[in-house]
């Protein structure tokens, strides 16, 4: 009896070595793709689920970035708006709306979740424990979950042929829900800079964040 129970909490604790080993051999590969992406573009579609609030808000547009943190997510299905993150600002223009508002890069996105990760910031993985979460013939997925206090929860899903991004599934500590999900996806192909540079138009009123020093 006393053997049995041995030989099963041997093959328990094999079984969690294999486990963490196949969830470092995963991050590790994906780490690796991404490293070697310097462009990435993509359609999206997003859909957030937000606590409190009866029914989703759905949305999709184009998706472009280009290393090192260089982002521009045009959305053309739901509300249209455009944010552009320079390195230095994000802007988020609101046609419709006739307004902008320039905010700080870090303020916005600060050095955690999924602008963390698609810049591939030092630290991210000690930040985050990493967890396995899943796989099917055509993906593979992890669960990034913060180490200290309250913060956001990423699910990862990547090609398992590839290691490309396809999905992402970020919860917040207040409960609400984004999802995104990457189609056409091209990658290391030419983009143009001026992308990633946003000059408001004539007339829209400008909100500026404290950090852009009003």
């Amino acid at each position: 009896m006393i053997l049995s129970i041995l030989a099963a909490s041997g093959a328990t604790q094999v079984a969690r070595a294999e486990a963490i080993n196949d969830v470092d051999r995963i991050w590790n590969a994906y780490r690796l793709r991404w490293a070697s992406t310097e462009t990435y573009q993509a359609n999206f579609r997003q859909r957030i689920e937000i606590t409190g609030i009866g029914g989703d808000v759905i949305s999709g547009g184009r998706f472009y970035f280009s290393r090192p943190d260089r982002m521009h997510w045009d959305y053309t299905e739901g509300e249209q708006q455009q944010v552009i993150g320079d390195g230095r600002w994000v802007w988020v223009y609101q046609p419709d709306l006739e307004q902008v508002y320039q905010i700080d890069y870090i303020a916005a996105f600060g050095s955690g979740g999924l602008v963390a990760l698609l810049a591939d910031r030092e630290g991210l993985s000690k930040r985050f424990s990493l967890e396995f979460a899943g796989r099917t013939a055509e993906s593979v997925k992890l669960r990034l979950l913060p180490r200290e206090g309250a913060g956001e929860t990423l699910e990862l899903e990547m090609s398992s042929k590839t290691m490309d991004l396809r999905s992402v599934v970020v919860t917040d500590p207040a409960g609400s829900v984004t999802f995104v999900e990457f189609l056409d996806i091209r990658r290391n192909g030419e983009l143009e800079s001026d992308l990633f540079v946003f000059t408001p138009p004539d007339g829209v009123d400008i909100i500026t964040s404290p950090e852009a020093g009003g």
